[in-house]
């Protein structure tokens, strides 16, 4: 059976743009509540929470099949069933916090509406085309979902896209149906005024949503600038890390600062200061709105705030965070007769699946944001790397390792053992590499840099220097230790302490490092360590490394040669490796030789350089 939908009179078409907007409208409502249900629910179990999911994806394409088949059903509204079940199937893609494969299945839902439609004509080059645009449909809904979601003008232009690449591609006979250009154009007409209710509507909840927490959590919040206390972020945010791991979402963190604020206090007064952190905070919570209502500011001290961004990644959200940095930077905060200008500093991470508490995410999006602010600020820094502000878009590494050799002195040529890693950050101002302030960066930007090391250099067995913090804490030790056992490149890693643990402590970590072999030195003996303080730790470590420059200044030759032979005896007791560290001659060279030293490492040998310099 054939059918030929035909143009509708004026009235007859009003008369279907009610109903289909008064149907939307209802269904629209209703799918919200079970989004509700299923994402933001706080009595629901997690359990409960997957079906609604799943009813989510049920429900859109079910109820989209049905309104198609009664498209070729029932003549007189066929247009009317055919645009709605259309644009049931397709406004699902633009739903928040959904998992790849849900959106995948939204999106496979579409493509099948269609292939039915084109079905019979799926070579024409209009059919190649519209599938082509429908292509550019899906990627665009997945990667600017927010943006389309609620700012009306990419809502409209994005709607529009779809009802002219599908109707106006269908072919004469569509699955018997006839449509003319006339009937298309009424459908666009239709579908656009359908979505531009539903965008309104999404809108209008999101403010209403807003409006009704500001109501409910007025007490808790920051009552200068009206971000969130630090009481709040406590509580949200870890809400949001327990809900992000239960349901396997995205989370973003972003720690950020007022560049240079003491300077506004000392220069201007504290209201001026005052005025400030309101204007900052109020551009943001403005540049957020814009994005929706999922973003979450925290005013969390002084001149410092947080944002949240649960369901996206720092990919997703770096567009929304390049706009709130650079909004700020042109904006004038008014005071009085002053006008100030003022920057941030940004540190943003991801929740990584092994992170134990919210404050493993912040300890990472603060350490971030510490290497902005000695990048010279004015930046965003994500997972290590840095945004400079003065090309906006170039990326470059403030952190790195140098590497200093130790070398093998008892083969032909002074062979390479191993290379020491040693931290440093690129100061801006001096345009140098210097030793950073603080060592205890996270152990994702440690493993970043040793990859950039073992990608840039010759050498496959480095050591690397952790702080006593680091080397107790159990989720650096499982890291380094699965980094290890899981890349080729890097037949040997060492780990190398100068604060060192109690035994107990050493006792509980070591297996974690024993596990893919990672070896444990400790540095420094004879000088910072002494034998009384480490002798019951060495059955626990692999070797010893002694630091004759630590002692020249306080121990003649003769005195230097009793503590080496000593430490050496210890060594050679214990079975552990013994290296002797700041050799500078060739006299220290023939000394260690003489002490039946083989590893040494000093600047006889090598200074301390970048990857590329000593491959």
């Amino acid at each position: 059976m054939e059918m030929s939908i035909r143009a509708l009179a004026t009235p007859a078409l009003l008369v279907q743009l009610v109903f289909a907007c008064f149907y939307i409208s209802g269904f629209v409502t209703y799918y919200q509540h079970v989004w509700h249900r299923a994402f933001r629910s706080t009595d629901a179990t997690l359990g409960q929470r997957r079906w609604y999911r799943i009813y989510l994806i049920i429900l859109a394409l079910g109820i989209g099949n049905v309104l198609h088949f009664g498209g070729y059903t029932i003549s007189g509204s066929s247009m009317m069933y055919h645009n709605v079940g259309l644009f049931v199937v397709a406004f699902p893609l633009l739903d928040g916090e959904i998992t790849l494969g849900e959106f995948a299945i939204r999106a496979l839902g579409l493509i099948e509406i269609w292939v039915a439609h084109h079905a019979g004509n799926l070579t024409a080059p209009q059919t190649l085309i519209s599938f082509a645009i429908l292509a550019g449909i899906i990627i665009a809904a997945r990667k600017f979902q927010q943006q389309l979601r609620f700012n009306v003008w990419w809502n409209f232009l994005f709607a529009v896209i779809i009802a002219t690449s599908f109707w106006f591609s269908l072919p004469s006979a569509s699955v018997g149906v006839h449509v003319t250009q006339a009937v298309a154009w009424q459908a666009v007409i239709m579908f656009l005024f359908m979505n531009t209710f539903t965008c309104l509507f999404w809108i209008s909840q999101s403010r209403e949503n807003r409006a009704n927490a500001h109501m409910r959590k007025l007490a808790s919040y920051d009552q200068l600038t009206n971000a969130a206390t630090y009481t709040a972020y406590q509580q949200e945010l870890t809400e949001m890390f327990t809900h992000a791991q239960q349901t396997n979402a995205p989370l973003t963190l972003v720690s950020l600062d007022i560049d240079h604020f003491k300077q506004v206090n000392d220069h201007y007064g504290h209201l001026a200061g005052n005025a400030v952190l309101i204007g900052v905070a109020t551009t943001l919570s403005e540049v957020l709105d814009k994005y929706g209502n999922c973003a979450q500011i925290f005013r969390t001290g002084g001149e410092e705030f947080n944002i949240a961004l649960p369901g996206q990644d720092p990919e997703t959200a770096l567009p929304l965070l390049k706009e709130c940095w650079a909004t700020v930077r042109k904006h004038r905060y008014h005071y009085e007769d002053v006008d100030v200008a003022v920057t941030l500093s940004m540190g943003v991470t991801a929740m990584h699946s092994d992170d134990r508490s919210i404050d493993d995410t912040y300890k990472r999006a603060d350490d971030n944001l510490f290497q902005s602010k000695h990048a010279g600020r004015d930046t965003i820094t994500i997972e290590g790397v840095t945004m400079h502000s003065r090309t906006q878009q170039e990326l470059v590494a403030t952190y790195t390792f140098f590497t200093q050799g130790i070398v093998d002195i008892t083969t032909p040529d002074n062979a390479r053992h191993r290379s020491e890693l040693l931290l440093r950050m690129y100061d801006n101002v001096e345009d140098r590499w210097q030793l950073p302030d603080r060592f205890d960066i996270s152990v994702e930007t440690q493993i970043n840099l040793i990859e950039r090391v073992l990608a840039n250099s010759g050498t496959k067995r480095v050591a690397i220097n952790l702080t006593l913090a680091q080397f107790v804490d159990q989720t650096v030790a499982t890291a380094l230790t699965n980094f290890k056992a899981s890349t080729h490149d890097l037949a040997e890693l060492t780990v190398e302490i100068t604060d060192v643990p109690d035994v107990a402590t050493m006792r509980n970590i070591t297996p974690i490092y024993r596990a893919s072999g990672v070896r444990i030195d400790i540095d420094d003996v004879g000088s910072d360590n002494s034998y009384e303080l480490v002798r019951g730790l060495l059955p626990y470590v692999d070797g010893v490394k002694f630091a004759m420059q630590n002692l020249r200044q306080t121990n003649d030759d003769q005195q230097l040669r009793e503590r080496v032979d000593f430490w050496v005896g210890i060594a050679k007791a214990n079975n552990l490796e013994f290296v002797l560290e700041g050799v500078e001659n060739a006299a220290e060279v023939q000394f260690a030789r003489d002490e039946d030293i083989s590893l040494v490492q000093g600047y006889f040998f090598s200074k301390p350089g970048l990857p590329t310099d000593c491959k």
